[in-house]
């Protein structure tokens, strides 16, 4: 049998292999993020990142400034281009490996629309589903994290409840969207390195089992 020798993100075009977080805000997705960062072999995107690295003068930082300039959210389908040249200038720079770094995708996918769009470029091994029964502790966590950051705005009960409205109508469905079996319920009521222990237990066995060992 003939084996493809093209690298897997070549492969009938760019393919990443990844984990998706989804969780409601304030749960702590970007913290984990952050850590998670950290470890060799694991390329960390956040939809907040990807659109801050954006340069204004582009064509992709112009379009995304005509919308978050007047509050809006950007299309889906550019948001998904905007990802996609984000990926590719990451693999160019030597910044992302895909045969040795598990992508963990935070914010993107935002719903089941952007499901679909990067579904040809994306196989995701598991989705860690960050879950806190009480939503006044996450509530808590966006006003104390946004004054800290100095987003006041952020930090208004209106925008925080609207915030949320958001993400219950429109990223918790990804969780009925995708197969059972992907779904990994993670307790992020916890400190934060319990949390990152449960996490690593899931993404440590793929990352043996699919990856080339990273670079130390």
């Amino acid at each position: 049998m003939t084996m493809d020798k093209r690298p897997l993100h070549e492969v009938d075009g760019p393919r990443y292999h990844a984990v998706m977080l989804v969780g409601p805000p304030g749960v702590g997705k970007g913290t984990q993020g952050k850590m998670l960062a950290q470890i060799p072999g694991i390329f960390h995107v956040s939809s907040g990142d990807m659109f801050r690295e954006l340069n204004t003068n582009s064509k992709f930082g112009q379009i995304f400034q005509q919308y978050a300039g007047v509050g809006k959210l950007v299309p889906d389908d550019i948001t998904i281009k905007i990802w996609q040249d984000y990926m590719a200038r990451k693999v160019r720079e030597g910044v992302y490996t895909p045969e040795r770094d598990l992508l963990i995708l935070d914010g993107i996918p935002r719903n089941i629309t952007q499901a679909a769009l990067i579904a040809p470029c994306v196989k995701i091994f598991k989705i860690i589903f960050m879950v806190c029964e009480d939503r006044e502790v996450m509530f808590k966590r966006i006003r104390g994290r946004s004054l800290k950051e100095n987003r006041i705005d952020d930090a208004e009960e209106v925008v925080v409840r609207y915030r949320w409205d958001l993400y219950k109508r429109y990223t918790e469905p990804l969780i009925d969207h995708y197969p059972q079996d992907l779904i990994r319920i993670i307790d992020a009521d916890n400190i934060a390195s319990d949390v990152l222990h449960q996490i690593l237990s899931v993404i440590v066995p793929i990352q043996k089992k699919h990856f080339i060992p990273p670079l130390m």
